[in-house]
């Protein structure tokens, strides 16, 4: 494709991105992928190493890609992992039906005093001891998202890590707690702080999805509080209403 240097074209500089990021979301370039270098950019496009490297900087703001010093330019762009809201799921249930790998990688389980908010969604007093898990997951080595959890100290959930590093309901099961059957759930637009940036790998003030789920059992007692901070350009959701 050619670039455009008529008068009041876009900069050379923003075509060459777009045109790079139209071949890595069309998986021209896949995960993994090294980008052809500089130099084999500027002769293909006939323009400076500047504008080349400002292209490739647009690439990486919008986390396309990531530049390490002597191992070239790294594709790190996946097709957003679309969530459908029909069912109650889990993170490692919905990778696995995808094709991805789902993994752990922060995991911190202790217990702690009910905070208002997890006091009010849990229906405990203000103070009570509950269990708060804190933990990174990935698909594919990729992180995708943060889960921070508090569960009802009303079962013996272990306090070791390993236990944890797969389906938390897995674990329910295991200490005799009944699996979730309804959820009420809200989600709101944010910017990633500067922890939440650095564990999902984003720039601080990237797009994050906010989740926030209470599960309730068949007794229609709430046994869990999760709030989840997703990858706004890893994840989407998708609701079907009616038949």
């Amino acid at each position: 494709m050619k670039l455009n240097h008529k008068r009041g074209a876009i900069p050379l500089y923003l075509q060459i991105y777009e045109i790079l990021r139209s071949k890595i979301e069309g998986e021209t370039y896949v995960y993994g992928d090294l980008l052809p270098s500089e130099l084999e950019l500027e002769k293909h496009y006939h323009v400076s190493r500047i504008t080349v490297r400002q292209a490739i900087a647009e690439l990486e703001k919008e986390g396309y890609v990531k530049r390490a010093r002597g191992k070239g330019t790294t594709v790190t762009y996946t097709s957003r992992i679309n969530e459908s809201l029909s069912e109650i799921r889990s993170f490692t249930k919905e990778m696995e039906e995808r094709g991805r790998k789902p993994g752990t990688r922060y995991i911190d389980i202790r217990k702690t005093a009910a905070t208002e908010e997890v006091a009010n969604a849990l229906g405990i007093e203000i103070g009570s001891e509950v269990y708060h898990l804190y933990r990174v997951r990935t698909a594919d080595d990729e992180p995708i998202v943060i889960f921070e959890t508090f569960l009802s100290n009303d079962y013996d959930f272990p306090l070791d890590k390993e236990s944890y590093q797969g389906a938390m309901y897995q674990v329910f099961e295991e200490v005799g707690a009944k699996l979730p059957t309804r959820v009420l759930e809200n989600f709101q637009a944010m910017l990633a702080d500067k922890r939440i940036a650095e564990l999902l790998h984003v720039r601080t003030g990237s797009p994050i999805l906010k989740r926030c789920r209470t599960s309730y059992n068949a007794e229609n007692k709430a046994i869990e509080y999760t709030i989840s901070y997703y990858r706004g350009d890893r994840y989407s959701y998708s609701i079907q209403l009616g038949g």
